[in-house]
């Protein structure tokens, strides 16, 4: 088969991904304090320059063209495996065309807007404000968002616009007097109510923004560790299990089955799911000790009341993006079609002669 058209394929794919992630931009321009994603991409030429100088792989032997992610895949998860070890590099290719890679949030500051009402604040310079987000689960954690669009509660609570609470700089829920109607702020982000001191709203920095994860539209929050991603993946594995024999065991009660094999498995599982949660619990535990660390004081932040920030993102600069991105997935299809008609003439007219 032709390699162009798998080139052209790539190209187009990257290229959808791009207007995915550009129309996600456009959708929350609207959206206070929302900060705007990009994407990455490289092409097939540096992608082999790299290759070529990668010393943990030897270079001088040969490498497939090959298309397969899947079978990559599975060629390299069986490095332990000596039948496999030792021919892997013949075998493991290059796809062809353009790679596709992560994208990248721009967390430059958006632009200023007056509201004048008393619970809106924008953070001035680097910094995030800390909410205490709640699952439908029940679970609570910390998430750290720059909209500072919040109200009060009928109990007096400081919360976002969908009721989670916001924090003070010692994580404490920020608590007024909902019948006290004298309410000040200061540039520090402290809250005064009747002259007295309430509490300062919690603004937080991170000297390292690559740990950091988009959650929800206007949410951040640190990424989880390799060590958490594979006790969450073992624990819904262990839960699946649970619930699997619990539903065969109520199946064969109902049957009027003998149940003494179902009913030890059920114990196993359940143990196995208990013992999983508590790795889990722990692996979170830890991750969550070492994100403590990397939390620095917003000393350069400056807590803007009666202001919102509003999203970085450029509406024209994107309508721009949307037509060049247009273009270019034009031209990729143009080249499978041209493809396609010299492929037609091979078979058609050439191999009639």
């Amino acid at each position: 088969m032709l390699k162009g058209l798998y080139t052209a394929y790539t190209g187009m794919i990257n290229e959808q991904h791009r207007m995915d992630v550009m129309t996600n931009n456009l959708a929350n321009a609207d959206t206070n304090g929302f900060k705007k994603e990009g994407a990455t991409s490289q092409a097939f030429d540096s992608v082999l320059a790299y290759k070529i100088k990668d010393l943990s792989e030897a270079g001088n032997l040969p490498r497939l063209i090959s298309t397969a992610k899947g079978v990559d895949t599975y060629e390299l998860s069986n490095e332990a495996n000596p039948d496999y070890a030792q021919n892997r590099v013949r075998r493991v290719g290059m796809n062809m065309g353009v790679k596709t890679g992560e994208n990248y949030v721009d967390y430059s500051e958006g632009p200023m807007k007056v509201t004048g009402n008393t619970f809106d604040f924008a953070i001035a310079g680097s910094g995030f404000f800390l909410v205490e987000y709640t699952n439908k689960a029940g679970e609570t954690s910390v998430k750290y968002t720059r909209d500072g669009n919040f109200t009060m509660n009928s109990q007096g609570y400081l919360v976002t616009q969908d009721g989670d609470y916001v924090l003070d700089e010692d994580r404490r829920r920020i608590r007024l007097d909902p019948n006290e109607k004298e309410i000040g702020t200061n540039v520090g982000g402290d809250i005064f109510q009747a002259g007295e001191y309430v509490a300062t709203i919690g603004v937080v920095d991170f000297e390292d923004y690559d740990r950091l994860e988009r959650f929800g539209e206007n949410f951040f929050q640190f990424a989880e560790s390799d060590a958490a991603k594979a006790a969450s993946a073992a624990y819904r594995r262990a839960r699946a299990n649970t619930t699997a024999i619990q539903n065969a065991l109520d199946d064969a009660q109902a049957r009027g089955a003998d149940t003494a094999e179902l009913e030890a498995a059920l114990r196993t599982a359940q143990q196995r799911e208990e013992e999983a949660e508590q790795e889990l619990a722990a692996a979170r535990a830890n991750d969550d000790a070492a994100n403590a660390n990397l939390e620095l004081p917003a000393e350069e932040a400056s807590v803007r009341p009666g202001y919102l920030e509003t999203s970085n993102m450029s509406i024209v600069t994107e309508m721009v993006n949307m037509i060049a991105i247009q273009r270019q997935y034009e031209s990729n299809q143009k080249v499978i079609t041209t493809f396609d008609e010299s492929l037609d003439i091979a078979v058609n007219q050439i191999g009639k002669v």
